[in-house]
C-alpha cells in the first residue's frame, strides 16, 4: 500500500513539473509576442492554455484521490493540500500569460522605449517559478524563501516601469496604447505575486506555517 502511495506522490511531482514548464513557456512566449508584435505567437498562447487547464484538473483529481483513498497522515496531508493550492496559482499564471497575449493581439505599432524592463521582469519570474516548483519537489525550505525574497526586485521594476509609462501618457497622445502596456506590466507583476504564493504553500507543506 505504501509503495502505491509513493508512486502517486511521484506522479503528482511529475505533473507539477510539467505544468510548471508549460507555464514558463507561456510566459516566455508572451514576451516574444510582445517584443516582436507577433500576433500569431500571441494567438498560440491562448490556444495552448486549455492544455494547462486540463493538467490543473488532472492534478486536482489526483490530489483528491490521495486524500480520499490514502487518508494521509498530517505531514502528507499538508503536502497534498499545498499542491491543490499551488495549482490554482499556477493556473492563474497561465491565465495572465493569455491576458498579455490578448493585449498584444490588439496593440498598435507603438513601442515603449524601455522594453528591457519587461524582459527582465519576465526572466526573473520564470526563474522564480522554476525554483518555487523545485522547492516543492526537493522539499527545500531555503529555496522557497529565496523565491519570496526575489519579489522585492519584481516590485521595484514594476514601479519603475509604471512611473515611466505614466509620464509618457503626459507627454504623448498615445495614452490608450500606453494604458495597454500598463496592464501588461501589471499582469507580469501579478504573475510574480502568484509565484510567491506558490513558494508560501511550499513552506506550509514543509513546516505547517506560511510565514
Amino acid at each position: 500500500m505504501r509503495n502505491k502511495y509513493e508512486e502517486e506522490f511521484q506522479r503528482l511531482n511529475g505533473s507539477l513539473i510539467n505544468m510548471g514548464k508549460m507555464i514558463e513557456i507561456a510566459i516566455e512566449n508572451s514576451m516574444v509576442a510582445l517584443m516582436g508584435s507577433d500576433k500569431d505567437v500571441a494567438k498560440q498562447i491562448s490556444e495552448n492554455d486549455e492544455n494547462i487547464n486540463k493538467l490543473e484538473r488532472d492534478i486536482e483529481s489526483l490530489c483528491i484521490k490521495l486524500l480520499l483513498q490514502q487518508q494521509p497522515v498530517a505531514t502528507d496531508l499538508r503536502v497534498v493540500t499545498a499542491a491543490l493550492k499551488m495549482v490554482t496559482d499556477m493556473e492563474r499564471i497561465g491565465d495572465h500569460a493569455v491576458d498579455i497575449a490578448d493585449l498584444v493581439i490588439h496593440l498598435s505599432d507603438f513601442k515603449y522605449g524601455k522594453m528591457n524592463e519587461f524582459t527582465e521582469m519576465s526572466s526573473k519570474i520564470i526563474s522564480m517559478l522554476h525554483d518555487a516548483v523545485q522547492s516543492f519537489i526537493q522539499k527545500d525550505y531555503n529555496m522557497a524563501k529565496n523565491v519570496i525574497a526575489m519579489d522585492d526586485e519584481i516590485d521595484e521594476l514594476y514601479h519603475t516601469v509604471k512611473k515611466e509609462l505614466i509620464e509618457k501618457i503626459r507627454q504623448t497622445d498615445e495614452g490608450e496604447v500606453i494604458l495597454d502596456y500598463l496592464l501588461i506590466v501589471k499582469f507580469i507583476e501579478r504573475i510574480g505575486d502568484h509565484t510567491v504564493n506558490i513558494a508560501r504553500w511550499v513552506i506550509y507543506a514543509l513546516v505547517g506555517d506560511m510565514e
